[in-house]
């Protein structure tokens, strides 16, 4: 096998566990901070992950006061057939959701962060003060 050979095996993952382990890896301790956090600060919280009948991983984080009705909660979808990411966030509250679809090299911290502040703000006027104290720079939000 040439060296040219081996570096295109090495490159052939599949798109599945390709994201999949993006979910995994980047998006999952991101989501586990900010539920720490979230329960820090009165919030009840629960993280899940799945692969659905379509071969998507999907990474479920669900927050509510214990007087709320409801949970909210934030999905990150890894679509693999379309190679998207979508950032699915329903707010029980006014029983809205907010939808956006990015590319596969978005699942990085800045914007995972970026989409937890904009849901728990949203949600419940929470702000990640940990962001601000320890990865972004000053001004950023």
């Amino acid at each position: 096998m040439s060296a040219h050979d081996e570096e295109i095996s090495a490159g052939n993952d599949s798109p599945v566990m390709s994201l999949e382990l993006k979910l995994s890896e980047k998006a999952r301790p991101l989501f586990e901070e900010a539920a720490r956090f979230a329960h820090a600060n009165g919030l009840w919280v629960s993280l899940s992950s799945s692969v659905t009948e379509l071969a998507n991983a999907e990474l479920v984080l669900s927050a509510q006061y214990p007087q709320d009705a409801a949970p909210s909660s934030y999905k990150l979808i890894a679509d693999t057939a379309n190679q998207v990411v979508i950032h699915e966030m329903t707010f029980s509250r006014d029983e809205s959701t907010d939808r956006q679809e990015t590319q596969p090299s978005a699942l990085n911290n800045m914007v995972i962060d970026t989409q937890l502040e904009a849901f728990f703000s949203k949600a419940f006027g929470l702000h990640l003060a940990y962001l601000t104290d320890k990865r972004h720079p000053p001004g950023f939000w």
